[in-house]
């Protein structure tokens, strides 16, 4: 019988929805990861970078995690400039979704070790902050409502991540300031900052180096990270342009399509 990890890759491969989880869903973060390392063993493409997302507020003493992870693939990396839109394809009757976000590329390898990193010592491995956009997609329209074990089976419910223009001053304290919003179809559906109440994006670095450390993966040069939802999660339909904005930044912005089989 093929294994959670095997159904979840045949239905992104396919572009085909599924009506259920794929099978028992895991009932520890461990069982949950080890499905997410079978399926980026499957996946025909490389790891380009990591999402990270907060665990709500109520499980985080079950699971002991206020946060977890998932990977992002190269292929699954835009990089917009100001004023263009990129095309984003996701599988259709799936679960869509976008989140304004921080990216942050790796300016330099980061190795796995058994001492956990500090902020300070990670802060001079990263190059630069952007304007981020978490296209969230997974062929299992309800993966979010069953909660994070499914979450992190299938690649943390992503599909992409897009990176726009770059944010300055983030290493002397900008992102304590920084406001953003989400627009989708040109009207304003969300609104947040950059820090929230489970800290701000370089916390979610220092929570993913660690984490993937304890996998014995580390981030290369050039890797992104989606540092986690600032103003929500706002699901949308193919053929919706969305727009990520980090008040005084350009803009950011994505248009949804579909999926083929591939």
């Amino acid at each position: 019988m093929p294994s959670i990890a095997q159904r979840f890759h045949a239905a992104r491969r396919d572009a085909r929805p599924l009506p259920a989880f794929p099978g028992t869903l895991p009932e520890t973060l461990a069982e949950a990861y080890a499905v997410q390392e079978e399926a980026i063993s499957l996946w025909p493409d490389a790891v380009a970078g990591w999402k990270v997302a907060s665990i709500h507020p109520d499980l985080r003493e079950r699971f002991l995690a206020g946060r977890l992870a998932g990977p992002v693939f190269s292929k699954g990396v835009y990089r917009v400039a100001p004023g263009a839109i990129a095309q984003v394809p996701v599988i259709r009757d799936g679960f869509i979704a976008v989140e304004t976000e921080i990216g942050l590329v790796v300016g330099a390898d980061i190795a796995p070790r058994p001492a956990p990193w500090t902020l300070a010592e990670l802060l001079p491995h990263f190059a630069s902050a952007h304007v981020a956009m978490e296209i969230a997609g997974s062929p299992l329209p309800t993966i979010n409502d069953i909660g994070p074990m499914a979450v992190i089976s299938d690649f943390g419910n992503n599909t992409a991540i897009a990176i726009g223009a770059e944010i300055s001053g983030w290493k002397s304290g900008a992102f304590e300031e920084l406001k953003t919003q989400m627009l989708i179809g040109g009207t304003l559906i969300g609104e947040g900052a950059a820090v929230g109440a489970n800290g701000g994006p370089l916390d979610a670095c220092l929570f993913l180096v660690n984490h993937l450390a304890t996998r014995g993966r580390g981030l290369a040069k050039g890797d992104v990270i989606s540092a986690g939802a600032t103003t929500g999660v706002h699901p949308l339909e193919i053929g919706q342009v969305a727009e990520a904005f980090c008040v005084g930044i350009p803009p950011l912005a994505i248009r949804i399509g579909e999926r083929t089989a591939v």
